[in-house]
């Protein structure tokens, strides 16, 4: 091997060689030192690398892997011919190539699947998750009563006084609120609503009919000419009695022909959606629609005319047709010429936008007159025109009869159809209504060029019946148009979101009653619109609810995507009264009566509503605690005060006050009781006349009370001594323990209460109400015990014949025996009595022991007597010993031992 030192004699040379050949080259200036101490440091590096290798390996090894093998055969593995096939093919195998690349886009396309179908199911769960949060969060919210929607100030929602934070509170109305003037409006509006609803179930209660729809549009008038927001409510109230036909109403009674109490349900709720009731009921609604939008264009008529008095030139007649005419020339006169050069004149007027808008403003006799009065010059236009709108017009659903029909579209299609966009829109538009041709194209440029005539139009062409002549495929009814309505969605109608009611109206128009309702409610402002709107469609039998298995925690619409949804209408309704309840429970109530407007459902979901109805109004009694105006009170003298549900039994489906009883109060009061609000269930179980479960419900709380000290006030005492769960004590029956201290006197006063009452002792069983006396006894001992009283105590435990003192072996297990028929509200606290009992034996022993009158005879029997009865008592326990902890037994122990 060459040395160091002939390498750099070697490398010199050639670096001059290079010099010479006139190749610029780096000079490398490193000293045989410097190239040493290089090779050494690489060569360190080197064997550092070899060791923390080993120190790899050495940690495998010991984890059971052979690294040297492990990287050997990795080593040996060959990639090249991992997409190769395996059969090695020839290049002259065109049918092997194919096959083989037929096989690779397979298994690409199957891993390319497997690659998205893991996208997409993770996607789908990120989804699904972040919903059920969603949904968990605002039925978290709505628990806690905080469910408050985005609202900027402008449309904050009334706010009363009181302990609720809710945005949608309510209250008396001497109730301060905010300065907010729009606060100050919705409040306003919202106790007129109040008023409404009140009116409404009074009328019910009658069996009166009630005009529902107009006194709710009267409440929604704004108080100040400024509130735009009140006036498109109001009118869409209007809307509303135009489809259900609610007319001639004045102050919610009806002047002539009545609607009654669920008018619809019949064909709404229970037909099948072909019969003929269900098909009436629709041509009706669009009926209805039609001519609200007919009135509505009117108005815009009279308001364009007012506007622009000099250009309409009215006259002195303010006729329709000169209406009509006056509006033509503000819309399409410029300085006495016609502007628009597609219309077709005649007699100085644009004769089909003539015809067109007196159809538009729902005076189709008016627009007959017309054609006929000007038949000469519309034939010179269109020949048969008149003779097809007077056959039209008489027919009652506005059909062609067939000869006519086949004639007019033999026209159609000749002279009408391809008609260019100068000629007349108005003769197309015409032309389209009366033979109702092209439906799948029912947009008319020039002519539907707001919402409002666009949906006209729409109604104008819909039928809810095949005509003669007419193709399946030219079927259009009011179905088809709610599902186009449905298509096009509230970004179609309302880019920007900020006209809420616009969309609204449009289902209404199109009867997507529970679609529209559950879409105002999501809108802050509008959520107690939305309220009342489905509360009179409920009243008219136009709200489909669902059962209640199918009822979901906090979406309000069920089956949304099916062409018949329904809306939890008790949930919308609960939700509601929840917010303002405890300010004010009678008119929360009002409005739960209001659920079992449902009742007439078929089974069983009628009756589910009836329930719901009465588990809502237990609740808001429960929660709001208003017992006496709720459900009433009994006076001292045993009189019975009928509460505010009493009186209104009719509206919550209860046959008699028996019903109720049972339905509304016991079940109330059985809840308190295992909630263990014991004061309440004293209460509730008086009002519903079940005097057994009162004294059972003292029981537990006298026995709850033993252990605890006489100068701490139980649940019980405590609550009537603020008087917050009892009736005033100058009439209540149970108030009359108002005030007072101890449970054993609330119990006392009870029991004399059913004693002076005719027919109340008599209902209280006679263990029960013995245990109560007990109990109280012991109460009283255990408070003359605190007293210093010992002698007093001792004689008030004995006297309760619980525990045998002076007994023999004979009657102190016959008393162990009868342990077993005692209540349980006195075996309970059986440590508790005895340890008392004999820690009193005890004091009064050590009393006369320390007594300084040592010698005196009497003083020597009364201790004597003492240990006996520590004997007694002693025994006793022993044969309780399995039903006594064994803390209260080495106590019993201990005490007995000083006491000997």
């Amino acid at each position: 091997m060459s040395s160091l030192a002939a390498l750099l004699e070697q490398s010199k040379r050639l670096a001059h060689q290079v010099q010479t050949s006139g190749v610029d080259l780096p000079a490398i200036q490193l000293g045989l030192d410097q190239i040493e101490s290089q090779s050494r440091r690489i060569a360190g590096r080197s064997l550092k690398e070899a060791g923390q290798t080993g120190n790899a390996a050495y940690l495998l090894a010991s984890g059971g892997v052979n690294a040297d093998q492990l990287s050997s055969n990795i080593n040996s593995v060959n990639l090249a011919g991992t997409f190769e096939p395996l059969v090695p093919l020839s290049d002259t195998d065109v049918e092997g190539y194919i096959r083989h690349t037929h096989e690779q886009a397979i298994i690409s396309a199957i891993e390319e699947g497997r690659r998205a179908t893991t996208a997409d199911f993770y996607r789908s769960l990120d989804q699904k998750m972040r919903r059920d949060w969603e949904r968990q969060k605002d039925k978290m919210f709505e628990e806690l009563g905080r469910h408050q929607p985005l609202a900027g100030p402008s449309t904050e929602t009334p706010r009363r006084g009181g302990a609720s934070s809710s945005s949608f509170e309510r209250g008396s109305p001497a109730t301060p609120l905010p300065s907010s003037s729009g606060s100050l409006q919705m409040h306003s509006k919202m106790m007129r609503y109040d008023r409404v609803t009140r009116r409404l179930n009074d009328f019910r209660k009658e069996g009166f009919a009630f005009g529902l729809v107009s006194a709710l549009g009267e409440a929604s008038v704004a108080t100040s000419a400024g509130d735009s927001r009140s006036a498109q409510t109001t009118e869409t109230w209007r809307l509303l009695s135009h489809l259900v036909q609610e007319r001639d109403v004045l102050n919610g009674e009806f002047q002539r022909a009545a609607l009654q109490e669920r008018e619809y349900a019949q064909a709404y709720l229970f037909a099948d959606a072909e019969s003929q009731d269900a098909v009436e009921l629709r041509r009706k609604i669009g009926e209805g629609a039609r001519g609200y939008l007919e009135e509505q264009f009117l108005a815009y008529v009279e308001k364009t005319l007012a506007s622009r008095p000099a250009e309409a030139s009215l006259g002195g007649v303010p006729s329709i047709q000169n209406k009509i005419r006056a509006f033509l020339n503000v819309k399409y006169q410029k300085n006495g010429q016609w502007a628009n050069p597609a219309l077709e004149i005649a007699n100085n007027t644009p004769v089909w936008a003539r015809i067109y808008y007196l159809l538009r403003s729902g005076h189709a006799k008016e627009a007959l007159a017309f054609a006929t009065e000007n038949e000469a010059a519309i034939q010179k236009l269109e020949k048969s025109f008149v003779p097809y709108f007077k056959a039209w017009l008489d027919s009652p659903d506005r059909r062609l009869p067939k000869l006519l029909r086949d004639r007019f579209l033999a026209e159609y299609n000749q002279r009408i159809r391809y008609l260019t966009d100068t000629s007349d829109p108005y003769k197309h538009a015409l032309y389209k209504l009366i033979g109702r041709v092209e439906i799948s194209r029912r947009n008319v440029p020039g002519v539907t060029q707001t919402t409002e005539d666009w949906l006209w139009f729409q109604l104008s062409l819909v039928r809810e019946n095949e005509g003669a002549g007419e193709a399946p495929h030219e079927k259009y009814g009011l179905r088809d148009l709610a599902a186009v309505l449905r298509k096009f969605g509230e970004a179609h109608f309302d880019p920007k979101g900020t006209r809420p009611l616009l969309y609204f109206q449009v289902l209404l128009l199109s009867g997507q009653f529970e679609r529209a309702v559950a879409f105002l409610q999501q809108h802050s402002h509008y959520q107690a619109d939305a309220v009342h709107f489905a509360i009179a469609l409920a009243y008219y039998g136009l709200l489909r609810v669902p059962p209640r298995s199918k009822a979901a925690d906090v979406e309000l619409l069920v089956d949304a995507n099916t062409d018949t949804p329904s809306l939890s209408f008790a949930r919308l309704l609960h939700r509601y009264t929840r917010l303002f309840a405890q300010s004010d429970a009678a008119e929360a109530l009002q409005y739960l009566y209001l659920i079992c407007l449902n009742a007439d459902l078929p089974a069983p979901r009628g009756d589910e509503q009836v329930v719901l109805a009465h588990e809502y109004v237990r609740e808001l009694v429960m929660d709001t605690r208003q017992y006496s105006e709720l459900l009433g009170d009994v006076r001292n003298d045993g009189t019975k005060v009928p509460g505010q549900i009493e009186r209104d039994l009719k509206l919550l489906h209860l046959a008699d006050s028996r019903a109720y009883l049972l339905g509304i109060v016991k079940s109330a009061a059985e809840r308190a009781d295992l909630e263990q609000r014991f004061s309440e269930a004293i209460l509730l179980y008086n009002l519903a006349e079940e005097y057994d479960a009162v004294i059972a419900v003292l029981n537990v709380e006298l026995g709850n009370s033993l252990s605890k000290p006489a100068g701490a006030a139980s649940s019980l005492s405590g609550a009537a001594s603020r008087g917050g769960f009892f009736a005033d004590g100058s009439r209540g029956t149970v108030g009359m323990a108002a005030g007072q201290e101890d449970v054993a006197q609330v119990a006392r006063s009870i029991l004399e209460h059913y004693d002076r009452a005719a027919g109340m002792g008599g209902k209280v069983s006679r263990k029960r109400r013995e245990t109560c006396e007990v109990l109280m006894r012991l109460k009283e001992a255990m408070t003359l015990y605190e007293q210093g009283k010992l002698e007093q105590a001792l004689q008030t435990i004995e006297s309760t014949n619980l525990i045998p003192l002076h007994s023999d072996l004979v009657h102190l297990i016959r008393a162990a025996e009868d342990l077993s028929s005692v209540d349980d509200a006195i075996v309970r606290n059986l440590d508790v009595v005895l340890v008392a009992t004999m820690t009193v034996l005890y004091k009064l022993h050590q009393q006369l022991k320390e007594s300084p009158y040592g010698g005196d005879q009497s003083r020597q029997q009364r201790m004597h007597e003492l240990r006996a009865k520590a004997r007694s008592l002693m025994t006793f326990a022993g044969m309780l010993r399995y039903r006594l902890t064994s803390e209260t037994y080495s106590q019993l122990t201990r005490l007995d031992v000083f006491l000997h």
